[in-house]
């Protein structure tokens, strides 16, 4: 099964039992079916440059959405939450950390996210992905519905936030990736 049948497998999924899939316990059990690999999504990964991560949306529907993800060593994302989307991270290669944060930007745990293993992401929960590896880490991140109202809190001032632009990852937003 290619890439896209996987995905378009869980859309169907995520369709037909709309009304039981609440948050991302439900999501997480839906994709524990599937098993993913670098090589069948490599068109999606794109180099992180001088960012933290590559970031691509592999897929939209109304349901959900799927983002590839392409993690710097030694790197991580801003602490950030999905705004009204809840979500799941599948890790498809390398070693990296979920880090989760309660409301006032504390660290409540620190989830390992090693080959193939997928950790849940609630609604409004603020995290950060960390990569503190030498290797680069690829992960998929699903959220439903698609992504609206990311909140990014600024990597040296925890008191300032900003609302980023769908397509905007979690990092120090330039001026015009600004809601």
């Amino acid at each position: 099964m290619t890439f896209y049948e996987k995905i378009d497998q869980i859309d169907q999924i995520l369709s037909n039992n709309k009304q039981s899939v609440k948050g991302p316990a439900e999501l997480k059990a839906i994709l524990e079916q599937f098993e993913f690999n670098a090589d069948e999504m490599a068109e999606h990964l794109l180099n992180p440059e001088d960012l933290p991560y590559g970031r691509k949306c592999a897929y939209r529907s109304k349901n959900f959405e799927v983002i590839v993800m392409n993690w710097k060593p030694g790197k991580n994302s801003n602490i950030h939450n999905h705004g009204n989307s809840f979500g799941c991270v599948y890790s498809v290669t390398g070693n990296a950390n979920n880090v989760l944060y309660n409301e006032n930007l504390e660290k409540i745990t620190t989830i390992p996210l090693i080959n193939n293993t997928i950790a849940e992401v609630p609604k409004g929960i603020f995290h950060v992905i960390e990569n503190k590896n030498d290797d680069y880490a690829i992960s998929l991140h699903f959220y439903a519905p698609p992504m609206c109202g990311m909140k990014v809190i600024d990597s040296e001032n925890k008191t300032k936030s900003y609302f980023v632009k769908n397509e905007v990852g979690a990092w120090d937003p330039k001026p015009e990736e600004v809601l």
